[in-house]
Parts: structure tokens; C-alpha cells; sequence
């Protein structure tokens, strides 16, 4: 067994926690929200977390369930995009959100929301006040400084300090189920969702990432490339926990969604679960003008996934559709008096020859865990069906063959285990876990009628 499948396993298992904020917030307003209570805080930005974070005060508000307090409540932690958290704007801006079930970062009602304002976070999360970092001012990206890769492997950055503070805080404070937190965000704040949430598999069950501003921040952060934006070959495992299923949509008339290709080629490189949707909707937060041009929008149950509960990871599926990025034309355009100009009606785009202006990634699968004990681990596989996805403009296909990485199995002889034997309808064989702590069944054939993935040492 080697030392990375033992620490996988051992971080698997762990409840992750951490300190509570340095300094004790206050809670400094009430009011009602839709049919919610919410409850405003603020406090001076814990020390640890370092410039440029402790300079502001820092403001959050918590949304409860529609019924009120209750111990055991999931938790949807909300990043919001750069200007919703201005002072003196950020939290007024969150106070209608909780019951608008059209936003991305809508939820159920026995959910609570964790907003955080995000002028403090989201755009300078590479600890630096250089509009470089997130847009360039050229149409070649030249990758983050590669002083600053090192440290955003580690986690090193404000931004992500105060969100993990801040949830733990949370936590503790309203009794949240652990196995249930799961991480949002829009804009800027997907792209720190994208970062920080697959970062943190031990804290958080899911992610949707919503229209990320660009990929280079999360990418750095995960350790997919380096100082000069190439991608890294030789990845170490033993840094992360079992990363959270996630889910990301873009859009293909999107400057901001351009080199999407850089996280989606790595995490299928890793065998990291992912669900990929775009379409062409720009840079769009409101599910129902998402779904007006990709109906699968939203239509997979991302809050439903638990923490404490294995999932599979598919890659290379022969029903994925072709991914629009890299762009074959992408080019901003520049005004002497206006500045610089990237957004959809000033910069000329044009989609990667092959692709559709809608598509899909993994958006047909669905599973159902049956049995993960120390007897064997069974899970059932399966295509959805239009009918089931609600969908008039995909055809899911009548059954696909695709790559399966069983991950966060929770027998523990199971998680530690470097070979195993497996049986899926009438074909059988060996696995053996790969550089990066997968343990992967390849090529298998999945249809609509389900079908029992069984694991045993």
C-alpha cells in the first residue's frame, strides 16, 4: 500500500476542521428575506488571514430555512461576483436572493446560505492589485507569476483563509451537517468556487462553479500549471482529500469562459469528477435564460450529494460532446479613450472547429450507491433518459461507454486498497490505482436499464 493511498484514505474518513474566526463576529442586523430570517455579522479580519483581507471589516450574512433553526441543516455556501460586495453594498445586495429560486445560487428551503461579500476575496486572490491577474489587457495569456504558484498550491491566500474560516464558523454556529456543505459561486466567485472547493474535498460534498472569470487562479491553485500557464505533469495526490463532485457551465459568447480547456483537460488527466454544460447565454447567472439555450442547465441534483457517500467520476465518454474552447478566434479589442474592451460585444469570437454552441460533458449519467462496507461496495449506473432530463435539445444516447473512477469510498479497506476486483453486468476484472490515487474501471459499457458496479478486495 503506498504512503499516498494510506493518507488518502486517512483524510477520507476525517471530519476536517478549523479554527473559529480569530475575532468573534457580531451580529449587527435582522430582517426578513422572502419567507427567510437572516441575520448580518460583521468583524475585523482575522490577523492569520493576512493583507489584503484585515484592511476592511468584514461583512457576511447567514440566511436560515424557512422554518427557522433546526440542528442537522445542509449548508450552501455562496461566493458572489466582483461588485456585489463593495462596502456599503455587499450585503444590502444579499438580502433578496434566498427565496429567488432563478439565481444560480438558489436553494432548497430547509437549507442554510452562507453569503460572503466578496471586494475583499474574489479580486485579489492572488494577494496582488494587478488587473493582469484576471483579464491580461492582450489576447495572449502569459500565466500566473511564478512566485505566486507555490504558495497558491499551499493554500496561501486570504481569500481562501476567510471562506474556510468563515464555514467552520458556520458550522459550529447554526449545528450545519457536515456531510451536507456545499459551495457556489458566479463570475469571479465561480472561479474561486472552482479553486477552493476542489481544494477541499474534506469540507465541502459539491461545487457548482457558474461562469468562472477565467481559470488561472484555480488552475495555479490546484497545481494544474505552472508559473508560465503550461500544465504540470508530475502532480502529487497526497495534497488533497477526495475532491467534491462539481459542476460548471460557461458560455461560448463568454470572454470571460475562454481557455476553460485548461481545468477540464486536467481534471479528466486526474480523473476528477466533473460535469460540464455551455451554451450560448454570455456570462449568465439566471438559470432559466441558461436553460433557454442549454435545457440540462441545473437539471442534475448537486445538493443532493453527500460527503459521507462514494460517487463515480466518468471520463472519455464516448457521448461527450466537443468542447468549444480553446476559441479559434478570441480577440479583444482596445479603445484610445475607452480602454480596454473583452466583453461579448466588443470582443470577436469564434468556437473551436467541431463543437456545438451547446454541449455537454457527463450531463447523462446518474448512479445510486446500494452497498460501501468492509463486505464490498456495490453501485448502481445508468443513462438518463430525455424524458428524466427534461430536455428537447440533447438526444442522451441509448447507452455509453465511458472511463468509471470509483471515489470517496468509505470502507475503509475499500479506500486503502492499491488493487481490486470488480464485476459490472457480465464483464469482470482487476483495477489498480494510478499515479494520481485513482482507482479507475475503464471503457465500461453503461446503459438506460441499471446496472450494479460491485467492488470487493
Amino acid at each position: 500500500m503506498s504512503t499516498a493511498a494510506i493518507l488518502l484514505a486517512v483524510m477520507t474518513q476525517l471530519d476536517w476542521s478549523s479554527k473559529p474566526l480569530g475575532i468573534a463576529p457580531e451580529m449587527y442586523r435582522t430582517a426578513k428575506s422572502g419567507r427567510r430570517a437572516v441575520e448580518w455579522f460583521r468583524h475585523a479580519g482575522d490577523p492569520a488571514w493576512g493583507d489584503p483581507v484585515t484592511n476592511y471589516v468584514d461583512r457576511f450574512s447567514v440566511v436560515k430555512p424557512v422554518e427557522g433553526d433546526r440542528a442537522g441543516a445542509p449548508l450552501l455556501v455562496v461566493l458572489h461576483w466582483r461588485g456585489a460586495g463593495w462596502p456599503g453594498k455587499g450585503v444590502d445586495m444579499q438580502t433578496g436572493l434566498s427565496d429567488d429560486k432563478d439565481r444560480v445560487f438558489s436553494a432548497p428551503d430547509g437549507f442554510y446560505i452562507l453569503n460572503l461579500d466578496d471586494i475583499r476575496s474574489y479580486h485579489v486572490l492572488f494577494n496582488r492589485r494587478h488587473s493582469q491577474y484576471w483579464w491580461g489587457g492582450t489576447d495572449e495569456y502569459r500565466g500566473p507569476v511564478a512566485a505566486d504558484v507555490p504558495r497558491l498550491m499551499k493554500g496561501e491566500t486570504p481569500c481562501e483563509r476567510r471562506v474556510l474560516d468563515s464555514v467552520e464558523w458556520t458550522v459550529r454556529r447554526y449545528g450545519i451537517d457536515r456531510d451536507r456543505v456545499y459551495l457556489c459561486g458566479n463570475s469571479m466567485g465561480g472561479q474561486a468556487a472552482y479553486a477552493i472547493g476542489l481544494a477541499h474535498g474534506e469540507v465541502f460534498a459539491a461545487v457548482n462553479a457558474n461562469v468562472p472569470a477565467t481559470v488561472w487562479f484555480a488552475a495555479a491553485r490546484l497545481g494544474f500549471v505552472n508559473g508560465a500557464g503550461r500544465d504540470v505533469e508530475h502532480w502529487s495526490v497526497a495534497r488533497f482529500a477526495e475532491p467534491p463532485v462539481c459542476v460548471e457551465w460557461s458560455g461560448v459568447d463568454d470572454m470571460w469562459s475562454r481557455e476553460r480547456e485548461v481545468i477540464v483537460r486536467n481534471l479528466v488527466k486526474r480523473k476528477w469528477p466533473h460535469m460540464v454544460l455551455w451554451g450560448d447565454y454570455g456570462h449568465c447567472g439566471i438559470v432559466s435564460e441558461a436553460r433557454r439555450r442549454n435545457d440540462l442547465v441545473e437539471r442534475f441534483d448537486w445538493l443532493s450529494v453527500r460527503r459521507n457517500e462514494a460517487y463515480p467520476a466518468f471520463t472519455g465518454a464516448d457521448c461527450d460532446d466537443a468542447l468549444p474552447w480553446p476559441f479559434r478566434t478570441w480577440k479583444p479589442r482596445y479603445g484610445w479613450f475607452s480602454g480596454w474592451k473583452g466583453d461579448v460585444t466588443s470582443a470577436e469570437m469564434e468556437i473551436a472547429e467541431g463543437a456545438k454552441p451547446s454541449g455537454q460533458i457527463n450531463a447523462y449519467f446518474r448512479w445510486r450507491n446500494l452497498r460501501d462496507d468492509d463486505g464490498g461496495f456495490e453501485m448502481e449506473l445508468r443513462v438518463a433518459t430525455a424524458e428524466e432530463l427534461g430536455t428537447r435539445m440533447f438526444s442522451p444516447p441509448e447507452g455509453a461507454v465511458a472511463d468509471v473512477t470509483v471515489r470517496r469510498i468509505q470502507s475503509p479497506c475499500l479506500a486503502a486498497a492499491e488493487r481490486v476486483r470488480w464485476t459490472f453486468g457480465c464483464r469482470s476484472g482487476e483495477a489498480v490505482r494510478d499515479e494520481h490515487g485513482a482507482l479507475t474501471i475503464p471503457r465500461l459499457r453503461i446503459s438506460r436499464t441499471p446496472e450494479t458496479l460491485k467492488i470487493a478486495r
